[in-house]
């Protein structure tokens, strides 16, 4: 069995139309949403063993926010070329690659992937999957290249919105 957490990153910024969209930071809303979603997140996940994340610096802001919430080393972030505007198809792909020593997987992206990739593993979840959202699975799995649709299990979803 392996576990996945899969993280949108936090509310960013259209204030700079100049600013490339891999340059964007993150809005005010997301500087809100991280300080309540991470601790909620690390209270409640085990140890994250590898974190994947988008080289766009709203994704790179929301990985730092989480690890220092999960006591996990920032300089152990892996920054993925792949996982910017990759659907949830390239995300499975790239999922499959990791080492089968992985136990915890945490991946900080984009949408449409992240909804995609969470669909076609766990069935879930049938919204939007906003902002700085959080969805934990566990799969049926024994080593990542094994995986595939429908091989996950829900274990729980939060968004930054129910939390109030």
């Amino acid at each position: 069995m392996k576990l996945l957490t899969l993280v949108r990153h936090a509310k960013s910024s259209w204030d700079d139309p100049s600013l490339a969209d891999l340059d964007r930071p993150l809005g005010e809303r997301g500087r809100k949403d991280l300080p309540v979603m991470a601790p909620y997140a690390a209270a409640r996940l085990p140890p994250v063993e590898l974190l994947l994340c988008s080289p766009a610096r709203r994704t790179r802001d929301t990985a730092l926010a989480f690890a220092a919430a999960l006591d996990y080393p920032a300089e152990r972030i892996a920054f993925e070329p792949g996982l910017y505007e990759a659907p949830g198809a390239a995300l499975l792909r790239l999922l499959q690659r990791q080492s089968g020593a992985v136990g915890h997987l945490l991946l900080v992206g984009h949408m449409p992937g992240l909804g995609e990739l969470s669909r076609m593993l766990c069935g879930g979840p049938d919204d939007k999957f906003p902002t700085c959202a959080v969805l934990h699975m566990c799969l049926m799995i024994d080593g990542w290249s094994e995986l595939q649709a429908d091989c996950g299990e829900l274990l729980w979803y939060q968004t930054p919105k129910r939390l109030g």
